[in-house]
Parts: structure tokens; C-alpha cells; sequence
């Protein structure tokens, strides 16, 4: 398969890139380099230098989207909310939008347990209600529900 990988610079993307490319798919990683590292993303991967909302590359070949992009510091998020709902919110809407006119169906998202705040039992429920307790958690919420919404269109 052919991959693009969204954050691939990062931690988890740069690690779960190494594992598809042992498994013999196709990886192409995008990021920013905001936060990840060139150095992290694994030899044998093609690298997109650009920001998710950029995802112009994501054309009709590509089989699947592994999306990891997201800005994380849910206490900087409280003290710069517009910056996480740019990146993370609108830039999830915009590569949905360039997945949709690629055609590309296959999408793994990776989201937060932060989304149901402090939880009175764990392991956290998947079921239990969603409580997100800053712009962080709110904006992974949020592409939660456009993505349930685009798989039900």
C-alpha cells in the first residue's frame, strides 16, 4: 500500500513510518517540522516538507492516510486556543477535503483520551461521555465527529 503518513516527523509517526516501511508499504511522510525532527523519519520514506493543510501531494495512488499531525501541549492550548484549532482542527478539515477529491477512503486518526477529561474510572470507556477540558482535547473531539460524519455521507 501506499501511505502517506501526517506527523511522521514526530514520535509516533516517525515510529509506525519504520514499521510500515519493514512491512513493505509505500510511505510518504508530511510534516511541518514545527515540532518533529528530518532526522526522525525513517530511511526509505519519501518527505513532504509542508504543513497538513498543505496535503497537495495526496493524489488518486495513495491507498490510506495514518494522520498524526497535531500540535499537543494541552496547556499551551489554553493560552493559545487559535493556534490548535488552526492546526488541528482546520487542517484535519483540509486534508479530509483533499482525501475526498483524491479519493481516498482509508484514514487512521490518532485522537486523545484527554477528550473525556478527568474520568472517574479506568480504563477510560470509549463509550463515556466526552468532557474535553481545553482547546487541545476540544479540537481532537471535533475531528472525531467530522470524521463520523464523513463516513456516514
Amino acid at each position: 500500500m501506499k501511505i502517506l503518513v501526517t506527523g511522521g516527523a514526530g514520535y509516533i509517526g516517525s515510529v509506525v513510518s519504520a514499521m510500515l516501511l519493514e512491512a513493505g508499504h509505500e510511505v510518504v511522510v508530511l510534516d511541518d517540522l514545527s515540532t518533529g525532527r528530518r532526522d526522525a523519519v525513517p530511511q526509505g520514506a519519501s518527505f513532504v516538507l509542508a504543513r497538513v493543510h498543505e496535503a497537495d501531494v495526496l493524489d488518486p495512488s495513495f491507498d490510506a492516510v495514518l494522520h498524526f499531525a497535531a500540535f499537543i501541549a494541552a496547556g499551551e492550548s489554553v493560552q493559545r486556543p487559535e493556534k490548535y484549532w488552526d492546526n488541528n482542527t482546520i487542517g484535519s478539515l483540509r486534508l479530509l477535503n483533499t482525501m475526498h477529491a483524491a479519493k481516498v477512503r482509508r484514514i487512521v486518526f490518532s485522537s486523545t483520551a484527554n477528550i473525556y477529561g478527568d474520568s472517574d474510572s479506568l480504563p477510560i470507556d470509549e463509550r463515556a461521555a466526552a468532557k474535553p477540558p481545553n482547546p487541545y482535547a476540544a479540537s481532537k473531539l471535533a475531528i472525531e465527529h467530522a470524521l463520523a460524519r464523513e463516513a456516514r455521507a
